[in-house]
């Protein structure tokens, strides 16, 4: 919901307040001790009143054309609600609280925020003071602002003539909404300021005003204040108006002992001694005023650590923030950081828009990082990197890390999405972008072929589900913010705009990303204001509004159907589902599409006649023609993948295909093998072609050297070796991996050595030749592994996770405490997640009990890790249903500590049923969370049952197919 959707006058109930017992939350000169008050106990005479005010609400109706006017709200518990009835919020002192609308009146205008906070890292408690500087667009004698678990202490209204007497001042917690009123109105375009004195205490969650901590060499513990703020936590740090479109300028002062720093997004303007102040020898840092930008993206942090710092070769300053015994693990960020500003200066050709760019390494952080202007935080191990301790994958990591954050800092925090609809465009650009940046500064890494891997693939997987969701979606409310950071929004956004990149061409859609910073610079806009610029920079050849919106107001994506006959290809699409039912039944959709699920397609090609050259074709309805040579053998559509589509070819033209593979795979780019790969497998989830089908394919296999057909291959194969776990097909198909991967074992060696992209390849294929026991790779990894038991032996980082592994698997109850032990006593993260992701390698169930209760315990594995336990057992086919059960028996603890947090118990359930495949398992999932409300959780559940009922699916349909192929065609 945009501005323009919010009625202004949302159910107002007038000044009278009901004739109750009015004990006022904010006697006493304005003090105010309700935020943190349960509201009080609704006496009878409240239930008369409130029964006499629907009453009137009823005949009258509600004075809002907003959707969730007269809605209850979905985390607002009232016993023996009547939906029936008109919803009436009750403010915390028993008064009707007269604003039922999620959003915000759309008539206020901040302009800017005086800050000054003081967060005391002992007691944790949090003073503060915030002056907003504010304008209405029209006549009113009401605001609505944001709090959230503040106690407001004292309250000061001014205009340029003096105090203004405040009316009535209310609190709303469910919809973290204070309203003001006052009797004299707010006048059109005047400067008003309120000024707010409260108090918080530092939260132990990672969101919001957050405390926390890592531990010194010493073994003493240091602890520091930090921020998350998105999407929508600014208002639990200081009274505010939290929507995104609500920019203002921000000037904060911060005071902090004498032994930290204190950072914000802006530089320090100067540091004032203020003696007793407010505390003993305390100093105050008062900080350049900001731009104006979002309250999302305010950020401060307090703390003990040290910096590095440099500039970028147009002298804008960065430093890297870290603790002191860290600091020599901060030069790689800073070098990516440095050349990073550089790339996209020059990629949007405008320049960076502040004055200092920080970045810091945070140690409790459940999101890879967050980017707020001018004061990065990241996650430890997504900054900084060890030469010596850092795995191939890790650096890569780190570096998309870097860009993504930097890509925001100017689109999404100089250009800001209007509301969170368009999350997806914030997110998804920077998703893609990450890749273009990594990939100019490192062109030898080959991040362009990787995309594919890590985000097109992906995401076709999950929006090939019937639970899935457009990338745009409405939202109404906040809880359905977090919601979608998701695949979806992050994922399929970007590859969507790489296929935009593609047709448009990089000319144009680099102009177009200019022109739209530029129109739109320290402002708001959505996705079809830039689809406006990137038409123009078209030359109005294209409509690139009409073009997009099939792709992200619908779900899905298309299954291009190709077929020969003669020399003309026969072209259709309809939309693809992984379950074959669906695709037998074209009714059955749950959602219907104002598109009919068909898009506007740009289909690239080439034949084996031009393999150099490269046709598009569009594909504006249901099908198309196309006519070919005689003399073409084969045709390959979706070049390199840059199509968000899945391709089906007639049998005729998939053996054609095949037998390329066969005789030259090198007439495919390494991107184009891992897109047959990819689509044939996933056409066989789907129950569209026999799984013999991409059996033949991959037995081209043998012969592959390069990283991206392996990593596909490598993906799908794991899959079904967890589905045909508990099969008769089971052991020929693990004896068909072995087969498959021996060559290439042999190619890859153990010799830690080479270029990037040879490092990534080994890993993948060794950890695989671990998994199938390929016994020459499982001596030779064992007889490593004693070495460093023992002897202390050193191990290559891109070999640790494989070498424990296959140590953990193999061995016994000695090794798997051996490795244990190092994992409590290592000091760096990237050790102790490699040793976190093979502890769940063992084959006895008894330790794999015993390492998913350690999740439990916080002195043993950190909030952001409890996933990586969970998932390393998970993925263990002697772990499978221990996994399932721990989350099962000790949900309550995992939802305690996850809070409302969708994306991470949406994970969890995800990582934990993904490879279940029985009916059993599916009524067991089903009937357990039925009696659960997990909130914005529901849309991953709805998913992993859906994923179960495709794996029960799969193996009815292919279990005696593959294997009787097995049985016939050993390599």
């Amino acid at each position: 919901m945009c501005d323009s959707d919010v009625d202004d006058e949302a159910f107002l109930t007038g000044t009278e307040s009901p004739p109750v017992a009015k004990k006022s939350l904010y006697e006493k000169h304005g003090v105010a001790v309700c935020s943190q008050n349960k509201a009080l106990v609704i006496t009878a005479a409240v239930f008369i009143t409130i029964f006499a005010v629907s009453i009137i609400i009823a005949y009258t109706g509600p004075q809002s054309e907003c959707s969730c006017a007269g809605e209850k709200p979905s985390n607002f518990q009232v016993e023996e609600y009547d939906s029936s009835k008109p919803f009436v919020p009750i403010a915390t002192n028993g008064q009707v609280f007269p604003w039922n609308n999620i959003r915000l009146p759309h008539f206020i205008r901040p302009f800017r925020y005086n800050i000054t906070i003081r967060p005391n890292l002992t007691t944790l408690e949090v003073k503060g003071q915030v002056n907003i500087e504010f304008q209405v667009d029209k006549d009113t004698n009401y605001i609505v602002f944001h709090s959230s678990q503040l106690t407001i202490t004292d309250k000061l209204l001014q205009d340029r003539k003096g105090p203004i007497k405040i009316a009535n001042l209310l609190e709303y917690p469910p919809a973290e909404q204070m309203y003001l009123e006052v009797k004299e109105k707010f006048r059109k375009r005047e400067n008003y300021t309120l000024s707010l004195r409260y108090t918080t205490t530092l939260q132990k969650l990672p969101r919001g005003f957050y405390l926390s901590s890592y531990t010194a060499p010493d073994g003493v513990p240091r602890f520091l204040a930090t921020t998350n703020f998105e999407p929508t936590y600014a208002r639990s740090a200081f009274p505010c108006f939290d929507e995104p479109h609500l920019k203002a300028r921000f000037k904060i002062s911060i005071f902090r002992d004498r032994f930290h720093i204190a950072l914000c997004n802006m530089p320090v303007l100067n540091t004032e001694d203020t003696g007793f102040y407010m505390g003993t020898g305390l100093l105050r840092d008062v900080f350049q005023e900001s731009v104006e930008m979002s309250t999302f993206l305010v950020a401060f942090v307090v703390c003990d650590y040290s910096f590095v710092t440099s500039k970028s070769e147009n002298e804008v300053p960065v430093a890297v923030y870290a603790p002191r015994t860290l600091l020599n693990q901060t030069h790689f960020a800073m070098e990516i950081a440095t050349k990073t500003i550089d790339f996209f200066e020059d990629f949007f050709m405008v320049s960076y828009p502040l004055p200092k760019q920080d970045l810091i390494a945070i140690p409790d952080f459940t999101t890879g990082a967050m980017d707020n202007w001018g004061l990065i935080t990241y996650r430890g191990n997504g900054l900084l990197y060890e030469n010596l301790d850092t795995t191939a994958l890790d650096h890569q990591s780190i570096a998309i890390a870097v860009t993504h954050e930097l890509a925001h800092q100017w689109f999404g925090n100089l250009v800001t999405i209007r509301w969170w609809n368009d999350l997806w465009l914030h997110e998804g650009l920077c998703r893609f972008l990450e890749y273009l940046a990594v990939d100019n500064i490192y062109p030898e890494w080959g991040t362009i072929e990787q995309f594919i891997l890590d985000k097109t693939q992906s995401a076709l997987q999950l929006d090939s589900l019937a639970n899935s969701h457009p990338v745009a979606v409405q939202i109404n409310k906040p809880a359905d913010i977090e919601t979608y950071f998701d695949s979806m929004t992050y994922n399929k956004a970007a590859s969507i705009l790489n296929m935009l990149d593609q047709f448009l061409s990089r000319e144009t859609f680099r102009y177009g990303l200019r022109d739209f910073l530029n129109q739109y610079r320290y402002g708001n806009a959505e996705s079809k204001e830039l689809w406006t610029v990137m038409t123009q920079n078209t030359n109005y050849t294209m409509e690139v509004k009409t073009i997009m919106d099939t792709w992200t107001l619908q779900m899905g994506y298309p299954l291009i159907r190709v077929a020969r006959n003669e020399n003309v290809i026969s072209i259709t699409q309809e939309r693809f589902l992984l379950s074959a039912e669906w695709n037998e039944t074209r009714s059955n959709y749950t959602v219907k599409s104002i598109f009919d699920y068909k898009w506007y397609v740009p289909l690239s090609y080439f034949t084996n006649l031009d393999p150099e050259e490269q046709h598009t074709l569009w594909l504006n309805s249901t099908d198309g023609k196309l006519e070919i040579a005689p003399e073409v053998k084969w045709i390959k559509f979706n070049i390199k993948q840059t199509g968000f589509y899945r391709t089906m070819y007639d049998d005729s033209l998939w053996m054609k295909l095949i037998e390329t593979l066969y005789e030259n795979h090198t007439a495919f780019s390494a991107a184009d093998r891992a897109n047959l790969i990819d689509d044939v497998f996933s056409l066989s989830r789907a129950g569209l072609i026999n799984a013999s089908v991409p059996l033949k394919l991959s037995l081209y296999l043998t012969k592959e050297r390069e990283y991206a057909p392996w990593k596909t291959a490598v993906n799908h194969l794991q899959t079904w070796s967890r589905f045909l776990t508990e099969s008769a097909a089971y052991k020929l198909f693990m004896q068909y991996i072995r087969q498959l991967i021996q060559p290439v074992t042999e190619y890859v060696g153990w010799i830690d050595t080479g270029s990037h992209i040879m490092k990534l390849l080994r890993s993948n294929i060794l950890s695989l030749a671990i998994l199938s026991d390929v016994e020459s790779t499982v001596k030779e990894a064992r007889t490593r592994f004693n070495k460093w038991m023992t002897d202390q032996y050193k191990i290559s980082p891109n070999l640790k996770e494989i070498i424990y592994s296959a140590g953990i698997k193999h061995g016994g109850l000695q090794e798997w405490q051996h490795c244990w032990k190092e994992y409590n006593q290592s000091k760096t993260t990237k050790e102790r997640l490699a040793l976190m992701n093979a502890l769940g390698a063992t084959s006895d169930p008894w330790l794999l009990q015993r390492y998913l209760l350690t999740s439990l315990n916080r002195d043993m594995v950190n909030v952001q890790d409890v996933k990586v336990v969970l998932s390393s057992v998970a993925t263990n086919p002697k772990g499978q249903l221990l996994a399932w059960r721990h989350l099962k028996a000790y949900w309550s603890d995992i939802h305690t500590l996850f809070g409302n947090e969708s994306q991470a118990l949406g994970n969890l359930i995800s990582t934990v049923t993904s490879y279940l495949s029985t009916p059993y398992d599916y009524q067991e999932v089903m009937s357990y969370f039925e009696k659960i409300d997990i909130g914005p959780a529901k849309i991953a559940l709805n998913q992993s049952l859906e994923m179960i009922r495709l794996n029960i699916q799969w193996m009815n349909h292919n279990e005696n197919d593959i294997s009787n192929w097995l049985k016939q065609n050993q390599i």
